[in-house]
């Protein structure tokens, strides 16, 4: 048999010499993009696996090509006159013997004769080099062969006419240590990131797999390494000769340890940093200036931000836009699309607004200045296009920021640019738009901790950092973070010793966050040491806080008596500072007070006024309430009652996370089951609510009343279940996500949510089958690419389905979208 017979019948494709791990959903995505279009290129970082999927597909339809399918690599070549001649040798074509200027001319006729009437597909591979040379050989032969199809891979775009653009991600890989990230259990399935690390590890280290032991550690390396195949698989090769936590200690230095890959591979994939430069020398001068001083952002960015951190000497705030899209383009920088976009409207157009830094800074620990007229995306911060940078890329820029002695000088910018948004935030976090505000501090959050760690580091920076700390009271209070919180304010308050007002206020901040930790008697001490800097600078509102505080450590102690006497000192100099939530805030302590002292009259006396006192779209403080209000009504016997106010105080904590009144509302929730004889679903509730426990230093604040009402209904369902039973239902709870913890908990009680937030128009059986098949799939806390594999279809489809689902419930977000799912009382579909 002839070769070129030979080439065509087995389709022209090197031979995989591993197994793809998973890619179920791009490989639907680029399979069907190709039937649809004639030139499909597939983007994507270097090593992220564009060549393994393109060959894939190809294989996948060659039948539908019967002139055959050609791979054409083209990495090794650099004369891009010579692009037609490559393809020649490929396809077989005697190479033309016209002079040197006018060989690729002659041979592209040839071509285009040859592929005149024949249905072919041509894979051009490692394309980013010579795009310019691919975009002219593309548009040629496309134009004049109806029968060809061209399918890409590139690090940048060909822009040539009728393109279809694809970009590759990496592979999942969530961070284990993200306390945010509603994963189930800890010994769930592996993502294909730890798939593809432990089957390339098993290849070189006999007897290696995964287990309990190893599962963390192997996910926080394949979450290190930013889910990049070609960095796994580096990786996975060092198992031979170092553990597991070796290898995690290294990675700060990945460019070194990730070497040595096989000796088959292209050279620019031996090793991470050769396929790194290969990147950098596509980019020009001014790219790569940009690219470094992007470095200092540890995670996502928005234009607005780019351009007042990174313009200066070489790079004018125009150049910032130009250089971030051609940054963008070849897959250095990434455009997110988080479900957040598919969930929420877009307000802002394609010019972003910057944050108004010019308010006046008289900073509390910055007072929340309530405005009921506000919307929910007041900050514009929804809607806005985003960026990052995966690590890997972000530690090769940090690395060239350093060596051009440029380190410090935008780390300050960076630093500077965040202080601005924790002041705002700080100002506003009790307000109406609090949900999109902690969203979008949630999402800054790796670049808050870089900057607060560059203070840490510089002893002259140290009081920037206490006063960012501080501003960020409310984000660790509202999303759960109280321990990093403490952190941060215990690491940076030493380091400012001397009286100030920042001290004062940081002093405020980390007394209110001892005592949420459950150290009583500590928190009051930090505040009364606030207490004296308030009075020498005569400063109301931190003595409002002082109070507030002195309030709290009564109401976790149990003195019903002196919280009235603190909090109503609080309230009155809360209220002629004019600030209606902060009163908000003091009158749930009070709330809270009576009931741990249970005295649950008092405090339902109480709970509307309270809330009167509260912004309609504010969460946090109205979380505080209605768990309140719940175990009010459950001291009192009202037990349907109290699942409707608990499972509204859960819907209120799952959209900013917040964590501690969620794992209050499950412990309730635990108590009336009990009260009920409902005993498999008291014991399942225990182990979700101590499952959300673990991530504080005390459970349930260490209130002995609440802890008294917890080993009650413990004990009780052992009782009645059985030791053995009672264990397997604690840990099915702990299992379980938190959306599915809290609707089995709450069972058949609807949630009452605020009047601003009821969707009247939600209406189920609107939906077709396949949308409220996704939609159970968004209730089961799935990700739009996880719901794409799990259905296998393409992400877009997802995203598409999940607009039209939002557009007939008139939501505007998932967490609406799972509130409503699970009230139809459906189990989620295998």
């Amino acid at each position: 048999m002839a070769d070129s017979a030979r080439t065509a019948l087995t389709g022209g494709l090197p031979v995989e010499l591993t197994r793809l791990v998973g890619r179920a959903a791009e490989l639907a995505e680029v399979a069907e993009a190709l039937g649809q279009e004639r030139l499909v290129t597939l983007m994507g970082v270097g090593g992220v696996g564009k060549t393994r999927i393109g060959l894939r597909v190809a294989r996948q339809v060659r039948e539908s090509f019967p002139a055959g399918v050609y791979f054409v690599e083209l990495s090794g070549l650099r004369d891009p006159e010579l692009l037609p001649n490559a393809v020649a040798a490929v396809v077989d074509l005697p190479e033309q013997s016209a002079a040197a200027d006018a060989a690729g001319a002659s041979q592209l006729r040839t071509l285009i004769s040859y592929f005149a009437d024949k249905r072919l597909l041509i894979v051009l591979d490692t394309c980013e080099h010579l795009a310019d040379a691919c975009a002219r050989f593309s548009r040629a032969v496309l134009q004049s062969c109806p029968g060809v199809r061209i399918l890409a891979t590139s690090r940048r775009p060909l822009d040539a006419p009728g393109e279809r653009l694809l970009q590759i991600p990496p592979l999942d890989a969530p961070d284990p240590d993200d306390e945010r990230a509603d994963a189930g259990p800890p010994c769930g399935p592996a993502t294909d990131a730890m798939e593809l690390f432990v089957e390339r590890a098993a290849a070189v280290a006999r007897g290696f797999r995964l287990t309990d032991a190893n599962r963390t550690q192997i996910a926080r390396l394949c979450h290190r390494l930013d889910g990049i195949p070609l960095a796994i698989e580096l990786a996975a090769v060092r198992v031979r000769a170092l553990p597991l936590e070796q290898i995690l200690r290294r990675l700060d230095n990945r460019f070194s340890l990730l070497t040595g890959g096989s000796r088959a591979a292209l050279p620019r994939h031996q090793t991470l940093r050769t396929a790194t430069d290969w990147s950098h020398e596509l980019c020009s001068e001014r790219e790569q200036i940009l690219w470094r001083r992007l470095s200092v952002f540890a995670g996502e960015f928005e234009l607005s931000a780019a351009v007042e951190i990174c313009a200066g000497p070489d790079l004018s705030e125009d150049d910032v836009l130009d250089c971030l899209i051609g940054l963008v383009d070849k897959a250095i920088v990434l455009r997110v699309e988080s479900d957040d976009e598919a969930a929420e409207p877009d307000h802002a157009g394609p010019d972003h607004v910057r944050p108004d830094h010019a308010r006046p800074d008289h900073a509390g620990p910055d007072h929340a200045r309530p405005d009921h007229a506000e919307p929910d995306h007041a900050d514009g911060t929804c809607g806005r296009a985003r960026y990052r940078m995966l690590d890997t890329l972000r530690e090769y820029g940090l690395e060239r920021l350093q060596a051009a002695g440029e380190e410090y000088p935008y780390a300050a910018r960076h630093r500077d640019h965040h202080l601005a948004l924790a002041r705002e935030f700080g100002r506003r976090w009790l307000t109406g738009g609090q949900v999109p505000r902690m969203r979008a501090m949630w999402r800054a959050r790796p670049s808050l901790r870089s900057a607060l760690e560059f203070c840490c580091a510089n002893p002259q920076e140290a009081p920037a950092g206490l006063e960012m700390a501080t501003a960020l009271w409310g984000l660790w209070l509202g999303m759960g973070r109280i321990v990093e919180g403490h952190y941060w304010l215990g690491r940076l308050l030493p380091l400012c010793p001397e009286p100030s007002p920042v001290r004062m206020r940081a002093l405020c901040a980390l007394g209110d966050l001892t005592l949420m930790t459950g150290h009583h008697r500590q928190g009051l001490d930090l505040s009364d040491e606030a207490a004296g800097l308030a009075e020498k600078y005569d400063d109301r509102l931190a003595l409002g806080y002082v109070a507030k505080n002195r309030g709290l450590y009564a109401t976790l102690t149990g003195d019903a008596e002196r919280a009235l006497k603190h909090v109503t000192e609080a309230r009155t100099l809360f209220a002629a500072q004019g600030e209606r939530a902060l009163e908000g805030w003091a009158l749930a302590t009070l709330c809270g007070a009576y009931t741990v002292a249970a005295q649950p009259e008092k405090s339902l006396a109480l709970h509307d006024e309270a809330i009167a006192l509260m912004d309609r779209g504010e969460r946090w403080v109205q979380g505080w309430l209605h768990w309140q209000k719940g175990c009010s009504q459950w001291g009192l016997g009202r037990f349907d009652e109290a699942k409707q106010t608990l499972s509204t105080a859960a819907v209120l904590c799952l959209e900013i996370n917040h964590t501690q009144v969620l794992a209050f509302s499950l412990d309730t929730l635990a108590w009336v089951a009990a009260a009920e004889g409902r005993y498999a679903q008291t014991a399942r509730c225990l182990g979700a609510a101590a499952k959300l426990w673990e991530k504080f230093h005390e459970p349930r604040l260490g209130i002995r009343s609440m802890h008294e009402a917890h080993q009650a209904a413990w004990a009780l369902a052992e009782r009645r279940l059985g030791p053995r039973r009672h264990r397997l239902l604690l840990d099915e709870g702990a299992a379980l996500p938190l959306h599915e913890a809290a609707a089995q908990a709450v069972g058949p009680a609807r949630p009452a949510l605020p009047a601003a937030r009821r969707a009247p128009t939600a209406n189920w059986e609107a939906l077709t089958a396949r949308e409220r098949e996704i939609a159970l799939l968004v209730a089961e806390g799935l990700s739009n690419r996880r719901i794409a594999e799990r259905l296998v279809i393409s992400k877009r489809t997802v995203d598409s389905h999940l607009e039209h689902i939002l557009g007939k419930l008139a939501y505007a977000s998932r967490t609406q979208i799972t509130t409503l799912a699970h009230a139809q009382g459906r189990r989620t579909p295998p």
